[in-house]
Order: C-alpha cells, then structure tokens, then sequence
C-alpha cells in the first residue's frame, strides 16, 4: 500500500513539476516563514508540531492582512464578541 502511493508520488515529481512548485508554493511559504518570525526553517521537530508552527504562521499573516484592509480600529471592532 505505502509503495504505491510512493510510486506514484514519485511519478508526479518531474523536474518541470519541482520547478513550478519552487516558483509558487515554496516561495510564498518560505516568504511568509521569513517575514512572520524571520526563521528560514521550522524550529520544532515533527510534522504536527511544523504544522501548528504554520498555523500560527498563517493566523497572523491573515491578521496583518486585514489590519492592512480594514484598519486597526474597524478591526478591532469586528474582532470583539458579540
């Protein structure tokens, strides 16, 4: 079971498929990794670990984002309970 879906990973990973991934999904990831806590890799070990990381990573990439969008006091506004 697991080597077949290493096969076929493997069969998707052609060298233009690499080069497209390297230009759109790394890049923004390690851009986003860079600008949010200024680190070129993941500090923790493990991929549940990694993946908190990144979802801390994307919330407040998310936040700046709005804060850019709505402002800093609309954004609050909307961000208190109801």
């Amino acid at each position: 079971m697991e080597e077949d879906v290493l096969q076929r990973m493997h069969a998707r990973a052609t060298p233009q498929a690499m080069r497209l991934r390297r230009c759109t999904v790394e890049r923004s990831f390690a851009e986003l990794k860079y600008r949010i806590f200024g680190l070129p890799r993941f500090l923790p070990r493990g991929s549940r670990d990694a993946g908190a990381d990144m979802a801390i990573a994307v919330m407040v990439f998310n936040l700046k984002r709005l804060r850019s969008l709505l402002g800093r006091t609309q954004l609050i506004e909307q961000l208190q309970p109801i």
